[in-house]
This record gives structure tokens, sequence and C-alpha cells, in this order.
């Protein structure tokens, strides 16, 4: 929970102090004087000025900020203020100041995405184990997946985005897989499915079950008070046998004892070099598809052979190159599945609000740096897409009312943007409800 809490707080802080920094520099940059820099909400913890002015602010409520400039639409000003006046500005600095905050955290996703990329990351190389049935019957498996869509894959989480990329685009696509065997690559055709299953990965809903090699059916561990150590089982026996049925591995293992569940088993075990039978009844538990056995033990897992793993690392300037391709990738995935959830090819139910949000922050920053940065990169590219969609409220909405002002020859009248940001407030209040009764769901 406490490791959750900070992960959220880091990254939300972290991102929001980068968007109002670049609505603050460009402001500065254009002559406008800005009253105060706040990072987050609520009562201030902390403040001090600097020399021109402006008061820096550390508040409270760490789940947002706001930069406040000299506007003479919200406040009286003097003659000698109105120069410094967000509100007499020209068009085209209005429109930077506004647009600097989004862009800046796409810059920040990109160099964040080149930091990973220059570091370097270890990953599994991506093996299909299983596939939907009419695609396995073409080719054998397990198998690489070299290529989708066209595209080369180095990584799981790459052909994750590729998936979600042609959900609701087309119905069938082209993936390249070299069989472990053979070093020929068979082109094999996968149907699309029609929506994502919420919850689930990309891989999930495609069919797809990662390989890895067998796990032996030995016990690491032995919850207290289980099934298993009341029937006596110990860390170190490997299971052979249940009734009688030679198990190979792990998964033969816990397949037999899933139907077992309430039963009395004889498991057939190897310990100090003898063989022994004990016998278990296995727990009943309750799945989604129905009851099923449980002993509360857990296998010995061997770390992947060096063969199965990839490095992935680049030079200073590719890893840049990287970086911001990748920025563009993402940025056109969150617009895209934005327009699929509209048209129906991705299920609404996919929207996610502030508790998925932790989660996932939690999730991430226990799973080690690569996983969090890559959270934070994400995170920032969808703030960032988000506040440039053409919604009053947003950044998006205002650099609208901008680009009509600059056709026009004059502003948008004061009454059709108090209006047009009475809806769109009314609309993102409704898309945060949404989000939050879905995330309530998936508790």
């Amino acid at each position: 929970m406490i490791t959750t809490i900070l992960a959220t707080i880091v990254a939300l802080g972290v991102l929001v102090t980068v968007h109002e920094f670049g609505h603050y520099w460009v402001a500065k940059r254009c002559g406008v004087r800005v009253l105060r820099f706040s990072v987050g909400f609520g009562r201030p913890l902390y403040t001090w000025k600097d020399q021109s002015g402006t008061e820096f602010c550390i508040a409270a409520i760490p789940l947002g900020g706001y930069v406040k400039m000299l506007d003479g639409r919200e406040q009286s000003i003097s003659d000698d203020e109105r120069v410094e006046a967000f509100d007499q500005k020209t068009v085209g600095q209005r429109f930077a100041i506004v647009a600097a905050g989004p862009g800046i955290n796409l810059i920040f996703a990109a160099l964040v995405y080149a930091l990973i990329s220059m570091i370097g990351v270890q990953t599994p190389v991506p093996i299909a184990g299983e596939l939907p049935a009419e695609t396995a019957m073409k080719t054998r498996l397990p198998a690489e997946v070299v290529s989708f869509d066209g595209r080369p894959m180095e990584s799981w989480e790459r052909i994750s985005i590729a998936m979600v990329d042609v959900i609701g685009d087309q119905k069938t696509v082209q993936i390249g897989l070299r069989p472990l065997d053979s070093s020929i690559v068979n082109t094999v055709t996968m149907p699309v499915p029609d929506d994502l299953i919420t919850d689930e990965s990309p891989l999930v809903s495609f069919g797809v079950r990662p390989w890895s090699p067998p796990i032996e059916a030995q016990l690491a561990r032995v919850i207290p008070g289980g099934a298993g150590e009341t029937a006596g089982l110990l860390v170190g026996d490997r299971v052979t046998a249940v009734n009688g049925n030679p198990v190979a591995d792990w998964a033969e293992f816990v397949t037999a004892i899933k139907v077992a569940y309430g039963l009395s088993t004889d498991l057939t075990v190897e310990r100090a070099g003898l063989t022994q039978t004990i016998t278990v009844i296995p727990e009943t538990r309750e799945g989604p598809d129905g009851p099923y056995g449980f002993l509360g033990v857990a296998p010995v897992v061997k770390p992947l052979p060096p063969e199965l793993i990839r490095t992935v690392q680049e030079n200073p300037v590719k890893a840049l190159w990287v970086g911001v391709e990748r920025t563009v990738e993402m940025s056109w995935l969150t617009v895209e599945s934005i327009g699929k959830m509209i048209t129906g090819a991705l299920s609404p139910e996919n929207l996610s609000g502030p508790l998925t949000i932790a989660r996932v922050a939690g999730d991430s920053a226990s799973s080690g740096w690569y996983a969090y940065l890559s959270f934070i990169a994400y995170l920032s590219v969808s703030l960032g897409v988000l506040n440039l969609l053409p919604i009053p409220v947003l950044d998006g909405g205002h650099l609208v009312f901008f680009a009509v002002e600059w056709l026009r020859g004059k502003p948008v009248p004061e009454q059709v943007q108090m209006q047009g940001i009475r809806i769109g407030m009314a609309l993102l209040m409704g898309l945060m409800f949404f989000a939050f009764y879905n995330d309530l769901m998936r508790l």
C-alpha cells in the first residue's frame, strides 16, 4: 500500500510539475508575469518567491498543480501592468504558452524513453507457446514471434502495443514465426478479435500464450497452514506422480491438483534421495470457471537461460531517436484508442481512472526501475495527448479558441467561451465518474 501511494505521488508530482513548468517557462519568455507556480492544491506547505515576484508553492494535495498568470479578465490591472498580462499578448504567444504544457510532457516522455534505451534493458525473447487453433496448425510451436503486421518485434511489450493498434482496423494480421528448432520464418495469418478483453492483456484477447521452459514440480515454498503443509509436504520435495499418474512438470502437477478439490489424493514424492507417498486433500476454492483444488505450494523457478534473454541497448544518438519514435507511437496509440472507444471497436470499459493508475504505479514500482520509468513515460504521453483534446477546460479547448480567434481576427465571444467551458466541464466530470466506476468494478 505504501509503495503504491508513494509511487503514485512521485509519478503524478513529477509529471504535473513538468507540465506546469512548460506553461511557466514559455510565459516568462513571452513577457507574462507569473503570479504563482503551485505543485499540488489546497493549503500551502512551503512557499518562496524569486526575484521577479513569482510565488512558488508546494501544497498539501499532491495530485495536480497550476500556474497563475496576470490576466486582466480575472483581476483589475493598471495600465502599466497590461504589458505583462496574459490576455494582452498576441494570439501566437497565448497559443504557445498553453501548448507548452502538453508539449513538454511529450518531450519529457521522449527523454525518458531515450534514457531507458540508452541504459539498456533485458527482456525475454518473445516465444509463443500457444496460438489460436487455426493459426497453430500452420506452424510448429514453440516459435519466436519475429514480426507482427510487417513490423519487426523484439519483445512482448512491443507485440502487445502492435496488437492494440490493429484491433478494430482489420480482421486478420500477418505474423512471422520462427520455430525454435528451425531458422526458417513462417508467415501465417492470425485472426484479430473484435474487442480487447477488459482487464486482460492484448495477448489474452488474441489467444496467445507466451512459452517458457518447463518448470520442474519441485517445491520452493510451502505456505504455513495450507493443505500441503498439513499433509506433510516440505520445501525441496519433488513430485513425480499424482494418484500413480506421472507428472512431467509443474503445469501437469497443477492441472492434476485443480481437479482433485476436496478429494484424498496420493502424491509420489522424492525427498532426500528416497521415494515416498504422501496423501493430501486439496483445499476447495472458487474461481471464474468453478471450484478448483489448492495446496498452498510454489515451485522452484530457475532463471531463463541466456539464449532466451535479449538485451536491447542503444548509443545516445540512436536512443534519442528511439525515444522520439516511441513517443510518437504511444501518442498515436492513445489517439487511436480514444477513437476506437468512440466507434465501439474498443469497449469503454477499458477506460481507466485514478484507482487503476495508482495500482499500475505500485505494481510497476515493485517490478523495478524499467517498469516504473516506462509507466512514467506512458503516463506523460497520456497527460500530453489528453490535454490536447479539443475540449473546453483542457489546454486543447483553449487552443481551439485561439485558432478561431486567429481566423476571425477577433476573440471568441466571452459567453460562447463560458458556455463551452460548462459543457467541457460536464463532459470531463462524466468521463471521470465513468472511469472511476470502471475502477471499482475491477476491484
